[in-house]
């Protein structure tokens, strides 16, 4: 991976990811409320608005069943 890149263009590659992986992988508002996340600040975080912490990306990979590297990939 080149970190030459900006943080936009890592911030888009990573929310574009999220997107398409949690709508592959069916995780529900109930399901992440159950995984004790917050509908609302996933929804913020797959905007590019929301800063997610390393716990939080746990749980989401963890209640969507995806491994975390998907999110970072080219």
């Amino acid at each position: 991976m080149s970190y030459n890149e900006s943080y936009k263009v890592f911030q888009k590659r990573f929310c574009d990811n999220l997107r398409k992986t949690l709508q592959e992988s069916g995780l529900t508002q109930r399901k992440q409320i159950l995984a004790g996340l917050d509908p609302r600040y996933i929804a913020r975080i797959k905007k590019g608005e929301g800063n997610p912490t390393l716990m939080t990306l746990w749980r989401l990979c963890r209640a969507s069943g995806i491994e975390p590297e998907k999110l970072f990939k080219k």
